[in-house]
């Protein structure tokens, strides 16, 4: 008889919210030291330091440390898809865009995220794993936003004249060349939101 047989993993909770739990604190972990240190520079046991969790916990949730950042690509893509999301359900003011990119171009934590998806898409030009990631992710993200726009005209928000994938190509470009400017200029968040919505203005021919 087997008496090790249904046993769950040592270390690992078994209530599924306080594995959640260790799941993020893992992830928070790893998301630190990869902003800090870099990818390739940050090893596990700098992660299992940051997390608070031993070595050997870590391997309970993810094989390897590519493992990890795939994780943190799936959570970016849900950040941005949420994004999207609640730029497109607003009235496209001003303000509401405003409101909408403060927390990402206006707070530490914001500057974080640019950091890290730096850091994945330098990582995504040597992994040919993680590129493909990225590149599934973005064409994912591209055809969200075609919807959205697409929505838009048909409620009347914009103009139907309007080509949908020309305006989600070039929101889109705009926004990842803002990101890179915002990496090395984080305390220019203001003027970058500014930008972004004359941009973003223009292309759905909205007022400014």
């Amino acid at each position: 008889m087997n008496e090790g047989k249904g046993r769950p993993q040592l270390g690992r909770p078994v209530n599924e919210g306080a594995r959640e739990k260790r799941l993020t604190q893992i992830l928070d972990g790893a998301r630190e030291s990869f902003i800090r240190k870099g990818f390739h520079a940050s090893s596990l046991s700098d992660i299992s330091a940051n997390a608070k969790v031993s070595v050997a916990n870590i391997y309970q949730y993810f094989s390897c440390k590519e493992a990890l950042i795939t994780a943190l690509i799936e959570l970016d893509l849900q950040r941005h898809q949420a994004l999207i999301a609640r730029f497109w359900s607003s009235d496209f003011s001003r303000q509401a865009v405003e409101e909408l990119l403060a927390d990402l171009f206006l707070k530490p934590e914001g500057h974080a995220i640019a950091v890290l998806r730096a850091e994945i898409a330098s990582e995504g030009a040597r992994n040919a794993h993680v590129a493909g990631l990225l590149r599934s992710h973005e064409l994912g993200l591209m055809e969200m936003l075609r919807e959205r726009v697409r929505q838009a005209q048909e409620r009347g928000q914009i103009a139907s004249a309007l080509d949908s994938e020309v305006v989600a190509d070039r929101l889109s470009l705009v926004f990842e060349g803002i990101m890179r400017l915002y990496l090395f200029s984080p305390d220019d968040g203001e003027e970058l939101i500014d930008k972004y919505y004359r941009q973003f203005a223009d292309a759905l021919h909205v007022a400014q």
